[in-house]
């Protein structure tokens, strides 16, 4: 009732709006509207202004020239980058390249993201190698925000998830921005019901040369860095660059390494006046040696002998018939590529249209493992036999005969789609876009089985060497294929009055989701599909009260599909032949509905203050799940949610080179609906929603002067509930982090040689970084059994030193 009523009422504002703003379209002042630029000097820091005439001449390409674009420029930085000047009418933060440069090199994106205001990140690396991290803004996790690369869509579409790891080298970054609980609305997201994550790749130089860099840290890290800009080849208005990075780290709690090869290129083409195209292409080759997560009584065993936990860990070595977690089984592994070809092109003074076609592709494991009765096996809900001869059989305690096997969670993916629109000023004072996203994926899952021999080892840990049974056909409970197809249409118009001082802007976006797929195993499942359609207005007015000063406030929506592989198919346990996961037609869209109220302030400080509720319906939490041994993310539907709480961020400009910097949140999410686990209902409506810490606060100093830099970093995150019946949570943590650099001086062909730093978690402080499985309740509650949760460990004390230098 609640939900349909806030809809009913965001569909009255959006009428009453657009009604406004075209009966006051004639009164508007007429105006020149520039539009944003983003020009070569803005792009890297060794740009120069004595390009060629033919280069000078380039247009002005902006992505957007509405309030909510994200520009790139060169005023004074705030607070050393980690603040930026906001126009939007909603809460967006960023990270600019010169706060990242501060930053340890190997970190993954979420890592760069965990200063941003109401951030609730969770890292089980300090060196960006584990696929175990997490984030969630305002209450809402990471599968619920729109995350965006170039113009494209960045997550992994089988679970919703980023994945950011694989996109794109941080001295290739030139900004990182979060928009809590909404989206640009020519963005192509279909997660952002809870925000979006921008990352902007830097423009290749105008002119050639070259960036080195090699750091070396804690648990054996190592981290080698190159990149080659071509600068302007000719006259042609061609220019690139290219850059190769190879990271390496042992395990902080285990055994194993982890390894990750990526390469980045990008070309860009100015066309004079009429616009440009850029190309980025990115490749990710990702090993990740994984600790395991820990229930809440293990860790604090384990933190209590401080014997590395290894305690409760993946076992380091392997007996035959009873180890059952070897490390070497639970090695993850990833290759992406991702392509994005951007095309900005000036029709007419007043017309712009941009149109970006990609690719996706994507082939990872996550296996884990298992252990089987040839006697009792099963394909889909068929019982099989197999030939055992060549492969290991012991008698377990039962007297069973058992093979131990490596669980494989083997999928491969491909996406690719075309997101198009224009910009039109039909009078200086008005913007318009009009725009059409498509997007077609395509998976295949497999999860089969690898005996392993006496010593632990598989025949092959890429999805080879797979059992068979007798007619020929591989054994496994998760064998299908699926596909969707995303069709969207956005409209949103901004209107100026008062010389541009008022704003009004109405957007209104369509998402029509359809989904099919085949189970091809043994069983009553088959053929699935569904097709959903959601329409998600938005409103936003913003005030420049002073040229100091902004207030503004926005009603938006957004929606999210079913997680797919959570949703739709059946999957099969190899023991018995059930249904371990009920599959079903009727999945639905998560729909979010979001209110802001927020006030700006440039000048002898910054600050950024914004008020916030949120109602979300249909809510899918994320979770870890294990399906025949192999671990996989899963979500639970639980309901509807609501989100009330006020974000700040303050600072300060420098003053003998210090830069102040702090943020704080307050979050109060709680659940709308009680939860029915068993047949039991459970009474959770009014408890506080997991994963959402009430308070959150980052305290940051920055010092740059001379050749020194430095930045300390200090944050706190507040307990979180880790049960839908809270009856267990998550301790709360403080982490210290502290970067320190000294730039020296030219050296023969070397320019700007740099050695910097970094400690993270100064204090070397043990502590728990997210929740890794949800459960109903963690306690006996009306019957139901008590499941425990488990959690993902933080990286201990990590010292990092890296050198680099520019040719």
């Amino acid at each position: 009732m609640r939900a349909s009523v806030k809809r009913d009422t965001a569909s009255v504002m959006l009428m009453l709006l657009l009604t406004t703003s075209y009966t006051l379209l004639p009164l508007a002042a007429h105006a020149q509207v520039r539009a944003v630029r983003k020009t070569p000097a803005q792009s890297t820091p060794r740009a120069t202004s004595h390009a060629t005439a033919a280069h000078a001449a380039a247009p002005a390409t902006a992505v957007q020239s509405d309030p909510e674009a994200i520009t790139v420029s060169q005023t004074r930085r705030i607070a050393g980058g980690l603040m930026k000047r906001q126009h939007a009418p909603e809460a967006t933060s960023s990270i600019t390249a010169a706060a990242i440069a501060q930053k340890l090199t190997i970190a993954s994106p979420i890592q760069l993201a965990a200063t941003l205001p109401g951030a609730n990140v969770g890292m089980s690396d300090a060196y960006g190698l584990s696929i175990r991290n997490d984030i969630s803004v305002r209450g809402y996790d990471e599968t619920e925000m729109g995350w965006v690369v170039e113009g494209v869509p960045g997550i992994d579409q089988a679970y919703l998830l980023p994945y950011s790891e694989t996109w794109a080298d941080n001295e290739n970054l030139s900004d990182v921005t979060l928009i809590a609980s909404t989206s640009r609305i020519n963005d192509p997201v279909q997660s952002a019901s809870g925000g979006e994550m921008i990352e902007t790749v830097r423009d290749p130089s105008n002119k050639m040369g070259g960036d080195l860099s090699y750091s070396h840290g804690s648990y054996r890290g190592d981290r080698v860095f190159a990149r080659y800009d071509s600068g302007y080849i000719g006259n042609t208005g061609i220019k690139m660059f290219a850059s190769y990075s190879y990271t390496a780290a042992d395990v902080f709690a285990g055994s194993g390494r982890s390894r990750k090869n990526h390469v980045d290129f990008k070309l860009q083409k100015d066309w004079g006046d009429i616009g440009r195209t850029s190309l980025f292409v990115s490749y990710t080759d990702w090993t990740n040696a994984r600790s395991s997560p820990y229930t809440l009584a293990a860790w604090e065993k384990a933190n209590a002998q401080g014997n590395n936990f290894s305690v409760g860990n993946y076992a380091s070595s392997y007996v035959a018939g009873e180890t059952s977690d070897y490390w070497k089984n639970y090695v993850y592994r990833r290759s992406n590529v991702l392509i994005s070809l951007q095309n900005q092109f000036r029709l007419t003074h007043n017309l712009r249209l941009n149109i970006t076609p990609y690719f996706h592709w994507t082939e990872s494991d996550s296996p884990g493992q298992t252990s089987f009765s040839p006697d009792s096996l099963y394909n889909g809900s068929e019982k099989v036999s197999i030939d055992t001869s060549g492969m290991y059989v012991y008698t377990n305690s039962k007297g069973v005969q058992t093979v131990s096997a490596l669980a494989n969670a083997a999928q491969t993916q491909f996406a690719t789609g075309v997101n198009a629109y224009v910009q039109y000023d039909p009078t200086p004072h008005n913007h318009l876009i009009a725009g059409y996203w498509y997007d077609h994926w395509n998976m295949t899952a497999l999860n089969g089985l690898s005996a392993l021999d006496q010593n632990g080892n598989a025949a092959s840990y890429t999805g080879g060497d797979l059992i068979r049974d007798t007619a020929g056909d591989i054994v496994t409970g998760t064998r299908y294929q699926m596909s969707s197809d995303i069709n969207e249409f956005y409209l949103s118009d901004t209107q100026g009055f008062l010389h541009d001082r008022l704003k009004i802007s109405a957007g209104f976006k369509e998402m029509m989701y359809y989904l099919s797929g085949t189970n091809e195993l043994p069983g009553s499942q088959y053929h699935y599909s569904q097709a959903i359609a959601q329409p998600m207005p938005r409103v936003s007015i913003s005030y420049d009260v002073r040229k100091d000063m902004q207030v503004y406030i926005n009603g938006t929506t957004n929606a999210r599909p079913p997680v797919p592989l959570s949703t739709y198919p059946n999957l099969y346990s190899i023991s018995s032949g059930n249904v371990t996961q009920q599959g079903t037609n009727q999945g639905k869209m998560e729909y979010a509905i979001n209110e802001e109220i927020g006030f700006r302030y440039h000048g002898l400080f910054n600050a950024d203050v914004a008020l916030f509720n949120s109602n979300l319906t249909n809510h899918q939490v994320t979770t870890m799940a294990y399906v025949n041994g192999a671990s996989v993310n899963s979500a639970i539907s639980v309901g509807g949610e609501t989100m009330r709480g006020v974000t700040v961020e303050l600072s300060t400009r420098p003053f003998y080179g210090i830069s102040p910097y702090v943020n704080a949140q307050y979050l109060h999410a709680t659940m709308d609906n009680n939860f029915s686990y068993g047949g039991v209902i459970l009474p959770t409506a009014g408890k506080v929603a997991v994963k959402s810490p009430k308070f959150m606060a980052n305290i940051g100093v920055m010092y740059a002067r001379g050749p020194f830099f430095a930045n300390l970093m200090f944050k706190w995150v507040d307990s979180q509930y880790s049960t839908f019946m809270d009856d267990q949570s998550m301790p709360a943590y403080k982490t210290v982090d502290l970067s320190l650099g000294y730039r020296l001086p030219k050296w023969s062909a070397f320019s700007r040689p740099v050695i910097k730093l970094n400690f993270m978690n100064l204090t070397n402080t043990p502590y728990l970084s997210s929740v890794g499985t949800v459960t109903a309740n963690a306690v006996t509650t009306r019957g139901v059994a008590g499941q425990t949760p488990s959690y993902f460990l933080a990286p201990p004390l990590s010292v990092v030193m890296t050198a680099s230098c520019e040719f």
